[in-house]
């Protein structure tokens, strides 16, 4: 990692900090969605093109031009768009297939699978101090998740270790589309904002289909009624927060500090999530779900304070040259 890199945009981590509460904002809303109100696949399949709009808007206002405006690399972006499609439905395949400890084991191992997806895909240098953060981020993540889940009753055991495979799946697929969506569309100077609209829509549109077809094979997992106001805006959250304006900023944020440190800082969605669902659904905070948050915080904090020192040790190296 440069200079340049290491002294990363503070809007960048601004936004990577705020993509980690609207993804922790996520988990209790759409568990509560998926239990009380919707099927968890129409869930899935519908967050992707309700910010379409909104993202479509923000893009004509911003760049004064539209999306759309040719020649579009459209085989790239459909497949960028299948990236984020797989991440959605092997990660609530995962999820239903887990043990909810095992799962949350799994996917606190985010940080490992970004790093050596970078390594192997772009060759990446990783930054100053980022296995240590990326250890205590993983360590963390596990505290706050493990006390916040409660094993199930049902027969995920006789899947075996299939449902962690899966969310290792989701988690490489994710890294994946975050690497390519850099490397194939920044250098045809596309922003962040076009980025996110025309791959979001595609994998919207893919996840969608896949959903009408299994709502064909079978029609119960459509929904019969319009679901009550709490739900609607649940569903608005989702879409908009999560599906939008996060995906938005994680490109952002990925775009200036890359993939791996950017994971480091969506460790802190658990900590959210805990925190969301007890502001909004009840929960208590446990002193180790405390103790997690604060482990994550410092393995963030210190490698930022590390990545500085190396910016300013640049700066003076290049007023000395």
């Amino acid at each position: 990692m440069t200079g340049k890199d290491a002294g990363a945009a503070p809007q960048a981590i601004v936004g990577l900090v705020v993509t980690a509460l609207l993804w922790g904002a996520m988990i209790p809303m759409t568990h509560a969605l998926a239990t009380r109100y919707l099927d968890p696949f129409f869930v899935s399949a519908i967050r992707y093109l309700i910010p379409a709009p909104l993202l479509f808007l923000m893009s004509l206002g911003l760049e004064r031009a539209s999306p759309f405006r040719g020649p579009l690399p459209w085989p790239r972006v459909f497949l960028l768009g299948a990236g984020m499609a797989s991440f959605s439905v092997f990660y609530t395949i995962g999820i239903m297939l887990s043990d909810p400890v095992r799962a949350a084991i799994a996917m606190s191992c985010s940080p490992l699978i970004a790093a050596l997806m970078a390594k192997m895909m772009i060759r990446a240098p990783l930054a100053r101090g980022f296995w240590p953060a990326a250890i205590l981020a993983m360590v963390g993540a596990s505290l706050v998740a493990l006390d916040a889940v409660r094993p199930k009753t049902g027969s995920a055991g006789d899947y075996g270790y299939t449902g962690e495979a899966l969310l290792v799946i989701a988690m490489a697929s994710w890294s994946w589309y975050s690497l390519k969506a850099q490397a194939w569309l920044t250098p045809l100077a596309w922003s962040q904002m076009r980025i996110t609209f025309l791959t979001s829509l595609c994998g919207g549109i893919l996840i969608c289909s896949l959903f009408a077809i299994l709502a064909w094979i079978d029609p119960i997992r459509l929904p019969v009624e319009w679901p009550p106001l709490p739900a609607v805006g649940m569903l608005a959250w989702l879409g908009l927060g999560g599906a939008g304006i996060a995906i938005l900023f994680w490109n952002y944020g990925v775009s200036h500090v890359g993939v791996p440190i950017a994971t480091l800082y969506s460790s802190l969605a658990p900590v959210f999530a805990v925190m969301v669902a007890a502001l909004f659904f009840g929960s208590s905070i446990t002193l180790q779900q405390i103790a997690g948050g604060i482990l994550i915080l410092v393995g963030v904090f210190r490698m930022q304070w590390l990545q500085a020192q190396q910016a300013r040790k640049a700066f003076a190296v290049q007023k000395i040259v």
